[in-house]
């Protein structure tokens, strides 16, 4: 019997190593893998703002992802207080609504995919008992000899650029990490560099060989994203940066911009503009280019600033008319590529913001009312508020709306004429500071 036993041995052996490669059995999924959930920031009554990052799907695609919370411990997604953030790994943004004032909440990250459901780790928060007053951040530049850089918070002015050499702020994205700037300065050479500041600190983005820009900026997860353009040879390249690293949007043989910058999940949209000759609007979804339409009679289209909101993009701009149809320049709202006109065809009008709250679609503009440049406020296509009365010109730059649906606009007032002071609008309410011509971008936090 024993030697029976030895003499199968080898037999097996042979069977296990030389079965067919067919025959392996496959290795079976695993739940999502580094599962992580982000620090809780912007708590207030009713909400707060979290997060989650995932590492690796464990071999089979992620059908969901969000973060699910409650006021018991271990919250899981059986619960409906959660989100869902579309799929696929890495980094994601969440906001949490429907809170209780005073209570104490848990939250964790959830993916799931076919194998089940991983968690990431629990974060706990308790939202505020009475209206917390959230503190306002302006890019704004000081015209001069030379220009400077600088930003408001509240009442609070910080300088950005040094005071020999110009510079411009233009967007401003805030967290819990710190105060993030766009724009560009000199170098010692008189080339604009494009840049950031976080927290006053300088972050250069291009080599300094050739006039380059940045115009937006937005942070998600541990990623800065930055948006704006570069100088060719007679032409300008449309471009964004991601942790400094350069994503070319167009080839440089013609002149393009980007304009703004967003970012939803994993998707990165950057709106622009390029001349075929005249200028067209148009935006790029992870560099891939969406033209977007025109109107009957016009020549020229330009896209100044960007939303997402689930599978909806908006750009806002305008259009300009040929010479048959008044040749007037309408302010327009672009949804998934289709117009909607804004201003009326009697008067110049211009769109420079777009912001997407709670289903609402809200739109900061100037309308030029006989000879007078009127600052207003477009909610769902039709005029919410106008924030300037007529006597002086007012023109808008960029606008935030917060959860709660307070809007704020940045612009300023004033011609070369009068002088021009940098501003911003609360809910229609003018407020300015002592320091700053032009309010180019604004961020509530």
């Amino acid at each position: 019997m024993k030697k029976l036993l030895l003499s199968l041995i080898p037999f097996l052996v042979w069977l296990t190593c030389c079965r067919p490669d067919g025959d392996v059995a496959p290795t079976p999924p695993k739940i999502p893998q580094g599962v992580s959930t982000a620090a809780i920031s912007r708590v207030t009554e009713n909400n707060a703002v979290s997060g989650g990052s995932i590492t690796t799907d464990g071999g089979t695609a992620i059908t969901a992802r969000g973060i699910v919370w409650s006021t018991a411990a271990s919250p899981a997604t059986n619960l409906t207080t959660k989100t869902n953030d579309g799929a696929g790994t890495g980094q994601f943004s969440s906001t949490i609504t429907g809170l209780t004032p005073g209570k104490r909440y848990y939250v964790r990250a959830y993916a799931t995919n076919s194998a089940g459901t991983a968690y990431g780790d629990e974060r706990t928060f308790t939202t505020a008992t009475t209206p917390l007053t959230p503190d306002v951040y302006v890019a704004v530049q000081l015209q001069g000899n030379p220009n400077r850089a600088l930003y408001w918070k509240n009442s609070d002015i910080a300088y950005l650029s040094a005071s020999g050499r110009h510079a411009f702020a233009k967007s401003v994205f805030v967290n819990e990490t710190g105060v993030y700037i766009a724009g560009e300065e000199h170098n010692a050479s008189g080339v604009y560099v494009a840049k950031y500041w976080k927290d006053g600190q300088a972050v250069n983005l291009s080599d300094g060989t050739k006039h380059a820009f940045a115009s937006g900026i937005v942070i998600a997860g541990n990623n800065v994203y930055v948006s704006g353009s570069q100088e060719t040879t007679g032409q300008r390249q449309a471009k964004y940066w991601v942790n400094g690293a350069a994503h070319h949007l167009t080839d440089g043989a013609r002149y393009a911009t980007a304009s703004a910058i967003f970012v939803s999940g994993n998707d990165v949209y950057v709106s622009g503009n390029m001349n075929e000759p005249m200028e067209r609007a148009r935006y790029w979804k992870n560099g891939s280019e969406v033209i977007l339409s025109q109107t009957g009679g016009t020549i020229r289209s330009v896209a100044n600033s960007i939303s997402v909101s689930g599978n909806d993009v908006y750009v806002a701009g305008y259009q300009q008319f040929d010479a048959a149809s008044g040749g007037k320049y309408i302010a327009t709202v672009w949804k998934n590529g289709a117009a909607t006109l804004l201003g009326p065809s009697t008067n110049n009008s211009y769109a420079t913001g777009v912001a997407v709250k709670n289903g609402h679609v809200y739109v900061a503009a100037y309308e030029n009312v006989q000879g007078i440049n009127v600052a207003r406020i477009w909610k769902n296509n039709t005029i919410l508020t106008t924030l300037s009365n007529g006597s002086i010109d007012e023109q808008t730059s960029s606008l935030f709306v917060t959860d709660q649906e307070d809007v704020y606009v940045a612009g300023y007032s004033g011609n070369v004429n009068s002088g021009i002071q940098a501003r911003y609008w609360k809910n229609g309410v003018s407020h300015t500071n002592n320091s700053g011509t032009y309010a180019w971008g604004i961020f509530v936090y």
